[in-house]
């Protein structure tokens, strides 16, 4: 057995090189390449740099802030008036014409003066009249007013004295007055209180002179304010 074994080795030898010799280049470059790369391997392995901690991101490169929340959604109604001033604003109540005061009953009376008060109604209908203004003027002086209430009444002072002149302005009305008559037109029929209507002209209606006694101190004095046209339906 010793001579087979001596002549396979003589012929695996034989073989092992004359592969080496064909090969031997090849195998050369082979192993010299994985025993560079093992030895890279090893160095990079060695080296601490490899395993540094990675550099912090920069300012510029900070994660951006999460968006603000949105603004609330106005209501319907809110943001209509936001949008549409004009539209959702309520309308400004409209001011009121500025009223003579009128003097109270109890109010003391200057001892040289007339207490007036009286009623302005309408000749057709009887009714009273109510923001009508009566302006009493004498001489050149400083006029008064007074203005009637809803009841058609009015109640002014006046210094005692001769002269005086009264003159009505009341709304949907012709501008004057005629003054009451005894007996007043209160009492007078339709027909008596339209024929004196077709009768007055712009003359009849200009200012009236008025006066009473010096011994008085309250008196009464009714104005008739006229209408522009008669009244279909004028009262008995």
């Amino acid at each position: 057995r010793r001579p087979f074994v001596i002549l396979a080795a003589i012929l695996i030898i034989g073989a092992a090189g004359r592969l080496f010799m064909t090969y031997g280049d090849a195998l050369k470059d082979a192993g010299g390449s994985a025993l560079s790369k093992v030895g890279r391997w090893s160095d990079d392995m060695r080296n601490p740099s490899n395993y540094a901690p990675a550099p912090a991101a920069s300012p510029s490169e900070a994660p951006a802030a999460p968006p603000a929340p949105a603004a609330p959604v106005a209501p319907e109604g809110a943001l209509r008036n936001l949008l549409f001033t004009q539209e959702g604003a309520p309308a400004p109540a409209p001011t009121p014409a500025p009223v003579a005061p009128r003097p109270s009953p109890n109010r003391p009376l200057a001892k040289n003066a007339w207490r007036v008060s009286g009623i302005v109604y309408d000749l057709s209908t009887l009714d009273p009249v109510a923001d009508a203004k009566l302006t009493f003027l004498r001489g050149e002086k400083e006029p008064s007013t007074a203005t009637t209430d809803d009841k058609g009444e009015y109640q002014i002072d006046l210094p005692k004295g001769d002269g005086w002149t009264v003159t009505l302005l009341a709304p949907k009305h012709r501008g004057g007055q005629i003054l009451d008559l005894d007996p007043p037109y209160r009492v007078r029929d339709g027909d008596e209180r339209r024929a004196a209507f077709e009768q007055l002209s712009d003359g009849d209606l200009t200012a009236a002179q008025v006066g009473w006694k010096r011994a008085e101190s309250r008196v009464k004095l009714d104005v008739i304010a006229v209408p522009h046209r008669w009244s279909e339906a004028p009262r008995p």
